[in-house]
């Protein structure tokens, strides 16, 4: 009887104060401003380098711009492609019966719904070319109740992925992402529910990135609901069909560090389990204006022309380079590239893999001297060169003593802030190599 009476408050108060995002006031008008805080694009070597905010929240969920007030905040801010992802959640309910329900502020709700956001969205991805607009959704395919004593806890309600790519909205209609728990304490499903929403995702053509795969965010109502994150790094070297992941700001302790996750993913594609490889870039999570910043952290795409078609094609294809931080934000990497005699015939080899007959000469430099506390070339997830130059050239007879398949990445840590969430830093995708 003693539990019965505390379930009942435990539910009530889910159903009355709701769990996770909240909906946000309107901000206002957003001037044009004369000059952007930031350079868009840079022309390099036949490349197009533009500079992308990815993870943007507006008033669809819990943003507090309207999709064009964000749009014009992008063009103050030298943003030149722009990524919209409003939280798909609208309501999360407890029971087959779905008597309990708890407003997420998502999309998927009676007052907003797929269809009105998706037309939206994609109009004005096609009336816009300044900046070039990315449709798409934040989603947490799957949460579960662990249990009610001494309190209702909701399990990986921040276990989030930002999806790209598709155009029919039937296909995120139809997704397998959770809209409700069971009354029944659950356990922990593992990676199962995870690995379905990937794949279905990129079955249907869609790209799928891992968001702040860190977050450590726990939230409480009243000591009667928790939400627990528990940060989901055990996820990323386990989804074969993840596209990439969120390095910066919130994936470089565990995720991004040399032998972290995101390189044991790496790993794993090197000797055939993983059929693509998983890459990394740097996202805004945008929400609030004036104190948000669409460049928090930033991804550089690296284009032949400057249209969605081509930025998915660098998402694919690992074209891109994070950065984060004041210091980086004017300058970008004029050459990361590796060859086996003279230079390398392309100074921009992100993604790409090079069938070498010599020993690897790593060529790396950025377009503009930015000061730092230490720049790292990383093969297969150790450190084989360190030093504080924002240019160096590095050549590995160790790796073609014995020949094996490696990957090069670059990672620049900034002389200012490395708090969580707040650091300085560069890194690159890999650039892979295999021998004649």
């Amino acid at each position: 009887m003693k539990k019965k009476n505390i379930l009942l408050p435990l539910l009530i108060g889910f159903f009355i104060i709701g769990c996770g995002y909240i909906n946000q006031k309107p901000y206002g008008l957003i001037q044009k401003a004369g000059t952007p805080e930031h350079t868009p694009t840079w022309n390099y070597g036949g490349w197009i380098v533009a500079r992308g905010s990815v993870h943007n929240h507006t008033t669809y969920s819990d943003g507090n711009l309207s999709p064009e007030e964000l749009i014009q905040n992008a063009r103050n801010q030298g943003i030149a492609v722009l990524a919209i992802t409003d939280h798909r959640e609208g309501s999360i309910c407890i029971g087959k019966h779905q008597l309990i329900c708890g407003n997420m502020g998502g999309v998927d709700s009676k007052k907003v719904g797929y269809e009105k956001y998706w037309e939206h969205i994609t109009r004005l991805a096609k009336e816009t070319t300044d900046p070039v607009i990315l449709p798409g959704f934040e989603v947490a395919p799957h949460m579960w109740n662990e249990g009610y004593f001494p309190y209702l806890s909701i399990k990986a309600s921040h276990w989030h992925f930002t999806t790209y790519g598709i155009d029919d909205i039937k296909v995120y209609e139809n997704m397998p992402a959770r809209a409700m728990m069971l009354m029944k304490p659950e356990q922990d499903p593992t990676a199962q529910p995870f690995v379905e929403f990937v794949d279905y995702i990129t079955a249907n053509g869609g790209m799928v990135f891992q968001a702040h795969p860190e977050s450590f965010e726990y939230e409480r109502y009243f000591d009667l609901v928790y939400l627990l994150a528990a940060a989901p790094v055990h996820l990323t070297d386990k989804l074969d069909n993840l596209t990439g992941v969120a390095i910066l700001p919130e994936g470089i302790n565990v995720v991004g560090k040399p032998g972290g996750e995101w390189d044991k993913a790496l790993a794993s594609y090197m000797v055939g389990i993983r059929k693509t490889p998983l890459w990394a870039w740097g996202e805004a999570d945008f929400h609030l204006a004036p104190e948000g910043k669409l460049y928090n952290a930033a991804t550089l795409f690296y284009l032949k022309s400057l249209d969605r078609a081509e930025v998915y094609n660098a998402m694919r294809t690992g074209r891109m380079v994070a950065i984060s931080g004041e210091a980086f934000q004017e300058s970008y990497v004029s050459e990361f590239s590796v060859s086996d005699a003279g230079p390398a015939q392309e100074k921009i080899m992100l993604g790409q893999t090079a069938v070498l007959s010599g020993p690897p000469v790593v060529r790396f430099s950025l377009s503009k001297e930015v000061p730092l506390s230490e720049a790292r070339l990383i093969r297969n997830g150790k450190v084989v060169y360190s030093g504080k130059g924002c240019n160096f050239e590095f050549k590995d007879s160790e790796a073609f003593a014995k020949k094996s398949p490696v990957y090069y990445r670059v990672e620049l840590i900034g002389e200012g802030p490395q708090e969580y969430g707040n650091t300085t830093r560069l890194i690159t995708n890999p650039i892979f190599i295999n021998w004649k």
